[in-house]
């Protein structure tokens, strides 16, 4: 018996050679099986808007946009921008006074740049440091904010109180402290939306419970968190104390806000969990492990102010 790929073969051959006939056409390739879990690749093409952004991109430096008499224009017009907030959107007294003073640096700063050209500018290496190790005593930790003005005082007496009220539930009677000043606090919010607030204060020890030996006062850092669901309610206090401690019995360290920290342990990804990159030096931490937010040791995350 013949094979029927050959008689197809033979016969549109034969129909080939004679002539007025057409060749039939060619059947379609059978469809190519997928192997499960490979995927086409598909080629990536730089579309007209990819492309016009791309030549954005090229057109800038680290000075910002190259043109010079442009750069000029931007920085001047991101000055006039801030010039023209309008500050009776703040909340309160103390709130405006201090938009104020950064509004004053910011505007300064920007038309500045706009005023020196580029050749005159210095680029500074980036000198990395770390926080200081100190142990310091409540009396000591007061003489620095003698003389040191603190914004959003009413808040910071409410986180001090909170924070001191949570430490003596936890006290006999005769042994709850008194609370003798509040020094700073900090409130940011971390990438995950979450808000924390670090405070520092410092309290009196009981007259009946004083000892010759012991101080009369004790430092204390304090860490609360913010429960939004609360905000809403009259008669809940919508800020939860997560922990209280006293910091003049062990070396205390500053937070890492305004430096660049030169890292030498093992983090997990950019969690530096030894120092507090959320507040400024002059608020002081235990050792990281004991709180909780501040960890990221990214430049870009916290934006706060004391």
């Amino acid at each position: 018996m013949e094979n029927p790929a050959a008689a197809f073969a033979r016969n549109t051959d034969a129909s080939a050679s004679q002539p007025g006939t057409t060749t039939p056409p060619a059947p379609p390739p059978a469809p190519r099986k997928r192997t499960p879990g490979r995927w086409r690749r598909i080629p990536r093409v730089r579309t007209p808007a990819m492309k016009a952004f791309r030549a954005d991109l090229d057109a800038i430096d680290v000075l910002g946009i190259v043109d010079f008499e442009e750069r000029n224009r931007w920085y001047l017009q991101k000055a006039d921008e801030m010039e023209a907030m309008d500050a009776n959107d703040c909340d309160s007294e103390e709130t405006k006074a201090t938009f104020l003073v950064e509004r004053a640096k910011e505007v300064a700063l920007y038309r500045k740049i706009a005023r020196t050209r580029p050749e005159d500018m210095v680029f500074r290496p980036i000198e990395f440091s770390d926080t200081k190790e100190e142990l310091l005593t409540a009396e000591e930790m007061e003489a620095r904010f003698a003389h040191r003005k603190v914004s959003h005082v009413s808040q910071l007496h409410h986180f001090a109180k909170l924070a001191l009220a949570h430490y003596n539930g936890r006290k006999a009677e005769h042994n709850k402290l008194d609370l003798s000043q509040a020094l700073t606090s900090n409130c940011f919010t971390e990438a995950c939306g979450t808000t924390y607030a670090h405070v520092n204060f410092t309290a009196i020890i009981p007259r009946n419970n004083h000892q010759s030996d012991r101080p009369s006062k004790r430092l204390f850092f304090a860490e609360l968190m913010l429960i939004p669901e609360l905000q809403s309610s009259e008669d809940a206090e919508p800020m939860r104390v997560l922990q209280v401690s006293t910091i003049d019995d062990a070396p205390c360290f500053g937070g890492c806000h305004e430096i660049y920290r030169k890292i030498d342990h093992k983090m997990r990804g950019v969690m530096d969990y030894q120092r507090c990159h959320a507040c400024r030096d002059i608020l002081k931490h235990p050792r990281g492990e004991s709180f909780d937010g501040g960890h990221n040791s990214t430049r870009m995350p916290y934006f706060s102010a004391i």
